[in-house]
C-alpha cells in the first residue's frame, strides 16, 4: 500500500494543523505511518500527541536533507500518495513545488468560488480533490470535476469534557461567537443582533474568541453597511482592539467579554459557561470547526442556513437561520454566499432565552450527533480512505 505523503505542518493550532495531527495519529494506529514534508510543530501539540507522532520527525528529516541534495528541483516520492494544501484559488504551498508522489491530490476547503481559465487549470493538475463540505463538492462538480470526495471534518471528544458551569460569568445569560474576525464570519451580524437582544435583556453578556492571527485580514469587515469601520490594531502588541470595536458599535463593555487569544484547553471550560452560540457566518469552506467544539459541549447553537455549515444542521440538533439573502458580488468569487437576517438571530435568541428546557434538549441532540458522528477519528478514517 502505497505511502500517504502530507505538505503541511501538523499542528493543533489551526485546522489545517488538525487535519494533519488527526490524519496522522490514524495512521499510525493502523500501522502505515505517513511521510511528513513540513517540520510537525510538536510544541503546539498536547503531550500525548507528541510521542505519537515524534517518530515521524525522523522520516521529516531524511526526505529534507534528500531534497537539498536535489538542488531545489522537485523530487518524485516513490511508492507515495502526496496530499497538497490549497488555499483559494487552488494555490498550493512551497513544499507542492519541491515534491511530486506518484500519485497526487488537492486537498482544499474554499470559499473564493471564481474558477477562471487560470484557476482551474490549477485545480486539473490533481488526480483527485478532497473536500471538507458539500458545499465545496458540488461547486467543482459543477464545473467538471468527476473525481471530488468528500471528508466531513470533526471534534476530538477527548478535548471537550463535559463540565459543570463553574458561574465564571455569574448569573448573566452568556452568548458566545467565536471564529477570526473577517467579513465572511459575519462578526458585525453578531454586533448587531446581540445589541438589540442586550436592550432587552441587561442580563446577557456577549463572550467572543475573535482574534486573528492576521490582524490586517479583518480590515474586509468594513464591506458591511452594519458598521462604520474595522477595528484597530493596537500598535503596541499587534491585535486588534476588538472591545473598543464593540462598544463603538453598540455593545458596551459591560455587556462584552473579549477573551483574547484562547488555546485549546481553554475552549471546553469556557463554552460550559455558555447558554447559546451564534454562527451567523456568510460562508464556510468547510463545517466550521468553532461551531461543532460549542455543539460537542452541549450549547445551544445558531447556525446560518448555507454552505459548509448545510452539512452541520440537522433538525432539531440548532436553531438554522433560514433566511439567507445572496451576497452579490460582479466577480462571481461568494457563490453561495449569504447574508443572515438580524431579526431571525434576535427571535433564535429570545427563544433560547425564554425556553431553557427546551434548549437544553436541542443542545444535548447535537452533542450527541458530534460527539459520536463528527469526531476527528471519523474523518481521519474517511479521509484516508478517499485518498486510496
Amino acid at each position: 500500500m502505497q505511502t500517504l505523503a502530507l505538505t503541511w505542518q501538523l499542528t493543533e493550532i489551526h485546522g489545517w494543523g488538525l487535519v494533519g495531527v488527526h490524519t496522522a495519529l490514524c495512521l499510525m494506529d493502523r500501522k502505515q505511518p505517513p511521510l511528513l514534508l513540513e517540520k510537525p510543530a510538536l510544541i503546539s501539540m498536547r503531550p500525548s500527541t507528541q510521542e505519537k507522532l515524534r517518530e515521524l520527525v525522523h522520516g521529516y528529516e531524511q526526505i529534507s536533507a534528500l531534497s537539498a541534495k536535489h538542488g531545489g528541483r522537485a523530487l518524485r516520492l516513490h511508492d507515495c500518495v502526496a496530499l497538497h494544501a490549497l488555499g483559494n484559488g487552488f494555490n498550493h504551498g512551497p513544499p507542492s513545488d519541491l515534491y511530486q508522489g506518484e500519485g497526487n491530490i488537492g486537498v482544499i476547503a474554499f470559499e473564493d468560488t471564481l474558477f477562471d481559465a487560470e484557476v482551474l487549470g490549477r485545480a486539473r493538475r490533481y488526480d483527485r480533490i478532497i473536500v471538507h463540505s458539500t458545499y465545496n463538492h458540488d461547486l467543482l462538480v459543477s464545473h467538471g470535476f468527476d473525481d471530488v470526495r468528500v471528508a466531513l471534518q470533526g471534534v476530538d471528544p477527548t478535548e471537550m469534557p463535559l463540565l459543570p458551569r463553574t458561574g465564571r460569568f455569574g448569573d448573566r445569560f452568556v452568548v458566545f461567537s467565536g471564529g477570526k474576525l473577517e467579513y465572511r464570519k459575519a462578526q458585525d451580524l453578531v454586533l448587531a443582533a446581540f445589541g438589540i437582544f442586550h436592550a432587552r435583556h441587561p442580563d446577557a453578556l456577549l463572550v467572543t474568541a475573535w482574534h486573528n492571527a492576521w490582524p490586517h485580514t479583518s480590515a474586509d469587515i468594513a464591506q458591511s453597511p452594519l458598521i462604520d469601520r474595522a477595528p484597530a490594531i493596537d500598535p503596541a502588541t499587534g491585535k486588534l482592539r476588538i472591545a473598543e470595536w464593540a462598544a463603538a458599535h453598540g455593545v458596551s463593555h459591560d455587556a462584552f467579554v473579549d477573551l483574547g487569544f484562547i488555546v485549546r484547553p481553554q475552549i471546553a471550560p469556557i463554552l460550559a459557561e455558555c447558554h447559546a452560540a451564534i454562527f451567523p457566518n456568510r460562508c464556510e469552506g468547510a463545517t466550521n470547526l468553532v461551531a461543532m467544539e460549542a455543539m460537542a459541549c452541549g450549547v445551544p447553537v445558531i447556525l446560518s442556513d448555507n454552505t459548509g455549515h448545510r452539512d452541520l444542521i440537522r433538525d432539531d440538533h440548532c436553531l438554522a437561520l433560514r433566511q439567507q439573502t445572496p451576497v452579490t458580488e460582479e466577480a462571481d468569487r461568494r457563490r453561495g454566499w449569504s447574508h443572515s437576517s438580524v431579526d431571525e438571530i434576535v427571535a433564535h435568541l429570545e427563544s433560547l432565552y425564554e425556553n431553557r428546557r427546551a434548549a437544553r434538549a436541542m443542545a444535548d441532540r447535537a452533542k450527541i450527533f458530534i460527539r459520536i458522528d463528527r469526531t476527528w477519528r471519523n474523518f481521519a478514517e474517511s479521509f484516508i480512505e478517499a485518498a486510496r
